[in-house]
């Protein structure tokens, strides 16, 4: 009974030393899966509304990280220097990617007009924007003659 009793322990030593080493085991994976996480996550430039662009930068921002938020893109928008050539450079950088076969002529497309698409709802967005600072900056305005006319009428 004794020695039945010594090889029941010893088992479950045994079952509970593989069941905690396999808890250590997936709580470093789930780390280092996090770790991964947080790294692709910060790959990511955040978007500085400081920043000025080019149309070229613009672009290859667009190409690279095609998931930045429409917001970003208009702050990124407002502050283009020069000229805005957007599809000009768009067109340039898909028609050498053509040319080193690395796309068909269909593909290319159906990416100039996603893109062309994209450039109008920012350049929309961005026009929104400025037309609703304007109006806040009209009402601030008009809202504070209205104080001052009010305060001398009243006196």
């Amino acid at each position: 009974m004794l020695n039945y009793l010594e090889l029941f322990i010893d088992s479950s030593m045994i079952v509970l030393f593989v069941a905690l080493l396999g808890i250590v085991g997936l709580s470093l994976w789930f780390k280092k899966r996090k770790q991964k996480v947080l790294k692709i996550q910060s790959d990511k430039p955040n978007v500085d509304s400081n920043i000025e662009w080019t149309s070229f930068e613009f672009v290859q921002h667009l190409i690279k990280y095609p998931d930045t938020s429409d917001e970003d893109f208009v702050a990124m928008y407002e502050n283009l220097l020069d000229e805005d050539t957007l599809e000009k450079d768009m067109q340039d950088y898909w028609k050498r990617q053509l040319a080193e076969d690395k796309i068909t002529q269909e593909q290319f497309k159906k990416i100039k007009k996603a893109f062309n698409q994209r450039f109008k709802k920012i350049r929309k967005s961005a026009q929104a924007k400025e037309k609703s600072n304007d109006i806040v900056k009209w009402v601030v305005k008009n809202t504070d003659d209205d104080r001052i006319t009010d305060k001398n009428f009243k006196d």
